[in-house]
């Protein structure tokens, strides 16, 4: 994959290797045209609904994180006792909020617990094509 392509297009190439879902599944799942996604590797950059509609399908959210500068003073002020208990950066403490208020860790129990990462799907079968019979061959001539 080329270096121009960015973190989140590189997520969305590895999360389908690590649940072995092909671009059939992803673009059933997601709603976006297979062709789209396998561009993104090489031709295209993702639109925010197309990426958050795979991303989603393969059960991420793209959510915008503030930095801790971006914050209103009186809100640093309030989260900085909290980070300081629990022996946090400023930058660590925003991203564990963020986290709970979007509910990522209960979505993701392998954030809690490392052990407990779900088994990738299994794989489906392509479908054959109906075998013909010589007798219909003969027919279809």
């Amino acid at each position: 994959m080329p270096d121009r392509v960015g973190p989140h297009v590189k997520l969305v190439f590895a999360e389908m290797a690590r649940l072995r879902f092909t671009y059939d599944e992803t673009e059933e799942g997601s709603g976006v045209r297979r062709a789209s996604i396998k561009a993104w590797r090489r031709k295209n950059k993702p639109g925010l609904e197309s990426l958050e509609a795979v991303l989603g399908f393969l059960g991420w959210d793209f959510v915008a994180v503030p930095r801790a500068k971006a914050l209103p003073e009186e809100v640093r002020a309030e989260l900085q006792p909290i980070a300081d208990k629990l022996g946090l950066t400023m930058p660590q403490t925003i991203t564990a909020l963020i986290e709970i208020v979007a509910g990522i860790h209960e979505r993701f129990p392998f954030l809690r617990d490392p052990t407990a990462i779900r088994p990738a799907p299994p794989r489906t079968k392509r479908r054959q094509p109906p075998a013909v019979h010589p007798d219909q061959f003969a027919l279809l001539n």
